[in-house]
């Protein structure tokens, strides 16, 4: 399962099953951690707790203390989505796993300011869509590497529709269309690649490689090999 988080167009997914959620009161200054798992049901929420007290931060006639901090189980149904709202006037939602922490603004790869967060369930096609340019790349060079050339030409397509300027991902599309005999593409993507980075020294390697081959195969060589029967 992984966790969705969205704001103001943004998608971002976390491959977690449990999470902590924290924050610190604008007022008091004092903080409040939430413990959630992620279902296939929604969202459900296994424990809250609070360092202390104070105004619109009491604890329930149910919490107990313990490790400083009162703790309670939320009467809580699970739910598809929760929204998190920023007053602006304290710092950022918090995302824990692994024991690290990290904010919204963070994990979402921007400010969001004041702007409401909603996580959820991620949807199978929402995952694919949160994924960012970066990590479609390093998956479309594994397809690559096993000679899955269609699924690495995918992830590329994806990776540069999410960064057009991405001349990394260009390279490496070169290197799949090649590998799939598609000379006319790869040299096209080698060139578009170092139009964006000319010092891009793997893909002028790449694009000298090619040109070479294609020179010494002779200019009667079609730049796409015929698909073989």
């Amino acid at each position: 399962m992984s966790l969705c988080l969205a704001t103001a167009g943004v998608v971002k997914s976390l491959a977690v099953a449990a999470f902590t959620l924290s924050w610190t009161h604008s007022v008091e200054k004092i903080d409040w951690q939430e413990d959630w798992r992620v279902t296939p049901q929604g969202l459900e929420i296994i424990e809250a707790r609070v360092k202390g007290s104070g105004a619109g931060m009491e604890p329930p006639p149910e919490a107990r203390l313990a490790d400083g901090w009162f703790r309670w189980k939320p009467q809580l149904p699970i739910l598809p989505e929760v929204a998190l709202g920023n007053s602006g006037l304290a710092g950022e939602w918090r995302v824990c796993r692994d024991g690290a922490c990290q904010d919204l603004s963070a994990i979402l790869g921007r400010p969001i300011g004041t702007a409401v967060t909603t996580m959820s369930v991620c949807k199978p096609d929402q995952v694919t869509k949160a994924l960012d340019a970066k990590t479609l790349l390093a998956r479309g060079d594994d397809f690559n590497i096993k000679g899955e050339f269609e699924r690495a030409i995918a992830d590329y397509d994806a990776a540069l529709k999410a960064d057009p300027a991405f001349a990394e991902a260009l390279n490496s599309r070169g290197m799949a269309w090649r590998a799939k005999g598609d000379r006319r593409r790869a040299l096209s993507d080698f060139d578009a690649a170092l139009k964006l980075k000319p010092d891009y020294q793997a893909a002028r390697a790449n694009r000298k490689s090619l040109f070479s081959e294609i020179e010494r195969l002779g200019a009667q060589m079609p730049l796409k090999e015929p698909a073989r029967k």
